[in-house]
C-alpha cells in the first residue's frame, strides 16, 4: 500500500516534460515500444517504489529484477531518513543559519543575516571582496542563491536586494582548491560525502561523489551539473560523470576545462574524512547525513549537511544500488 501511495506522490512531482524525452530516448535507442517502458515503469513504481524518473535515471530498463531491488528508491530513502533523522530533529540542518552556528567550527567562512544587519555591518563584511553570496535559509538543489560581483556589492544594493527577494544569509565567497578550479572553472565544485552515526557513536562511510558545474555557477545536478563517483579511501574519481539528463552522453572528461575526470585526484582526502566524520558525531539526533563539502587551498570546509540527501547522486555514477548497504543500519 505505501509504494501505490508514492505512485500517487509521483503524479504530482513529475517533471512530464522530462520524462517524456528520457522515455522517447530510450525507446529509439534500444527498438522497444513506449508502452512497454510505461508498463515497466509503473511496475517498478509499485513493487519496489521507484520514482518514475528513477526508472530512467538507474537504467531500470535493462537491469535484472535481482539488480532493481538492490537500488535505494525515493520510497524507501523517504522511509530511511525519517527513521535516521527524525523530522522532529532536523532544523540544525534544515536551517542554514542553524546550521552555521552548531557546525561552527567546520563552516570555515564569515557569514551575516543582511536581512537584520546595519548597513555599516555590511559594509565591514563586503569591504576588499571581489564576491559575495546571497541565499536563504532553507531551500536547496542550487536555488535561491545568487552571487553578486563589482559593482552590485554594495551594503545599501545587498540589504534591498536581501529584504525584497528574503534572503537571510550573506557569506564569503568560496575560493576553491585550484586543483578542482582547473578541473571545473565555473562553479564551487563540492563532494557529497555520506556518513551513518551507528549506535555505539562510531561512524561509517556510506559513500562519496564530486559534483561539478558545466556551465553555470552551480554544482547542482538539477541545474545541469554531472556527479562521479568517487573512492572513499583514495579521493580519486572512479566513474565517468553523469548528468540527469540521460539524453547526453556520460563524461570521460569535463566539458569546459577537457580534463580526464576518471583518475583525478580530490585534494586533502584524508582531511575531508576526518572533517566530514567529526561532523557526524557532533549531534546524533541526525545519524544519515550527506555533507556537502568545498576545499580550498588550506583545506576542506563544510557547505551544508542534508537530512534528506539524495540517493540517485551516488547510486548513477556508481552504476548499482545503495539499499543493502543501508538496510542493515535499520
Amino acid at each position: 500500500m505505501k509504494n501505490l501511495a508514492y505512485f500517487f506522490y509521483y503524479l504530482k512531482i513529475t517533471n512530464w516534460v522530462r520524462l517524456k524525452s528520457h522515455l522517447q530516448f530510450v525507446c529509439k535507442l534500444n527498438n522497444i515500444s513506449k508502452m512497454r517502458v510505461l508498463k515497466d515503469m509503473i511496475y517498478c513504481t509499485l513493487k519496489y517504489g521507484t520514482a518514475f524518473h528513477e526508472y530512467f535515471y538507474y537504467g531500470f530498463w535493462q537491469k535484472t529484477p535481482q539488480q532493481r531491488s538492490e537500488y535505494a528508491s525515493m520510497g524507501f530513502m523517504y522511509e530511511y531518513q525519517k527513521k535516521m533523522n527524525p523530522p522532529s530533529k532536523r532544523e540544525v540542518l534544515a536551517d542554514k543559519n542553524k546550521f552555521d552556528v552548531a557546525y561552527q567550527e567546520f563552516v570555515g567562512r564569515g557569514l551575516l543575516n543582511p536581512e537584520t544587519a546595519s548597513i555599516a555591518d555590511i559594509e565591514k563584511f563586503i569591504e576588499g571582496k571581489q564576491k559575495i553570496v546571497l541565499k536563504r535559509s532553507t531551500g536547496g538543489g542550487g536555488k535561491n542563491v545568487k552571487i553578486l560581483t563589482g559593482t552590485k556589492i554594495n551594503a545599501k544594493n545587498i540589504q534591498l536586494q536581501a529584504i525584497a527577494e528574503r534572503f537571510d544569509i550573506l557569506e564569503e565567497f568560496v575560493i576553491q582548491h585550484e586543483d578542482l578550479q582547473n578541473l571545473s572553472p565555473n562553479s564551487l565544485n563540492t563532494v557529497r560525502f555520506i556518513t551513518q552515526l551507528k549506535m555505539d557513536g562510531s561512524v561509517d562511510i556510506i559513500g562519496a561523489s564530486l559534483r561539478m558545474g558545466i556551465y553555470k555557477n552551480t554544482d547542482n545536478l538539477s541545474s545541469g551539473g554531472i556527479t562521479c563517483k568517487v573512492n572513499v579511501e583514495k579521493g580519486v574519481i572512479e566513474s565517468k560523470g553523469y548528468s540527469f539528463d540521460i539524453t547526453q552522453p556520460l563524461c570521460d572528461v569535463h566539458p569546459v576545462s577537457g580534463i580526464k575526470l576518471i583518475g583525478f585526484q580530490i585534494p586533502y582526502w584524508k582531511e575531508v574524512k576526518e572533517m566530514c566524520k567529526r561532523a557526524a558525531a557532533k549531534y546524533p539526533d541526525n545519524r544519515c547525513i550527506g555533507w556537502d563539502v568545498a576545499i580550498k587551498q588550506d583545506g576542506p570546509l563544510l557547505i551544508e549537511g542534508n537530512h534528506d540527501w539524495g540517493a540517485r547522486v551516488w547510486q548513477m555514477p556508481a552504476g548499482k544500488g545503495m539499499k543493502t548497504l543501508l538496510e542493515k543500519y535499520v
